[in-house]
């Protein structure tokens, strides 16, 4: 993280400081970018890769458990008041009382086919990624309408198009809008006002150092250095495979009850 300057602590030359500052928020605004837009969605991937699907699985069969323990909860309740008992209106009432399972099961199966899409398609080589980087960085401390707010409306959709570049990947289309921007000068700074722009820019710092922190703290940012950790990741696979090695156990069992049971419906209903 860069660290925190105050203006006590400002060289002799302000107008340096201000480019200085400028320099730090376009480098740290640059990182939050990437981090939305590109490393959180390749992370997400590669945790539902690694660890997604054997969730899934996992939440698959807790859910089939479920329903076999509620249809025999059904059955036997018909047959302790001696009712007929009809499976397909049972299996209706189930599936019914199910639907919010089988909703979050097929979001998870379009996040795992996601995920591999994802982590299939091309990615740009470590060189490619450090030149998309530094253009949008420098892109970013020009066009950004926060600390450049006398932009003209071209500036304006060349930021526009930028974001999207860079969100996308495209390094061309990155490239070519460094190309057609025209080199900005400096905002006009005088004595009067530089010190109230080291403020402002000192302001944005600091906010940008919050919003980068708090997203270091959530999903899936805070699964970046595990899922880097081959041993981290077999141990957390293999703890999920032997809770689904259980549960299909589980299950098994719960296929012979119902067997059981439904033969007790027929013999009784004969």
């Amino acid at each position: 993280m860069v660290k925190n300057i105050t203006v006590a602590d400002l060289p002799q030359d302000k107008y340096q400081r201000v480019s200085q500052l400028r320099e730090e928020l376009a480098e740290l605004f640059e990182k939050r970018e990437f981090m939305v837009s590109y490393e959180r969605n390749q992370l997400n991937a590669l945790y539902v890769e690694l660890i997604g699907r054997l969730l899934y699985e996992e939440f698959a069969l807790k859910t089939d458990i479920r329903k076999s323990k509620r249809i025999a909860e059904l059955v036997q309740a018909k047959m302790n008041r001696g009712e007929a008992v009809d499976m397909g209106t049972i299996e209706q009432i189930v599936e019914k009382e199910f639907a919010e399972y089988r909703r979050q099961l097929e979001e998870q199966l379009n996040q795992i086919k996601a995920a591999q899409e994802l982590l299939a398609a091309p990615m740009l080589s470590e060189e490619d990624t450090t030149e998309l980087k530094s253009i949008y960085r420098l892109l970013a401390k020009r066009l950004h309408p926060d600390w450049n707010p006398n932009q003209t409306e071209r500036e304006k959709e060349l930021f526009i198009r930028a974001q999207a570049a860079y969100k996308s990947c495209d390094l061309q289309e990155l490239r070519n809008i460094l190309q057609m921007l025209e080199v900005k000068s400096e905002d006009e700074l005088n004595d009067d006002n530089v010190d109230e722009k080291i403020k402002q820019l000192e302001a944005c710092l600091e906010d940008i150092r919050s919003r980068i922190d708090k997203l270091n703290e959530t999903f899936p940012f805070t699964y970046r250095e595990l899922l880097k950790d081959p041993k981290w990741v077999e141990q957390e696979q293999n703890r999920i495979q032997e809770s689904i090695n259980a549960l299909t156990k589980e299950k098994q069992l719960w296929s012979v009850y119902a067997s059981t049971q439904i033969g007790s419906i027929s013999i009784g209903q004969a």
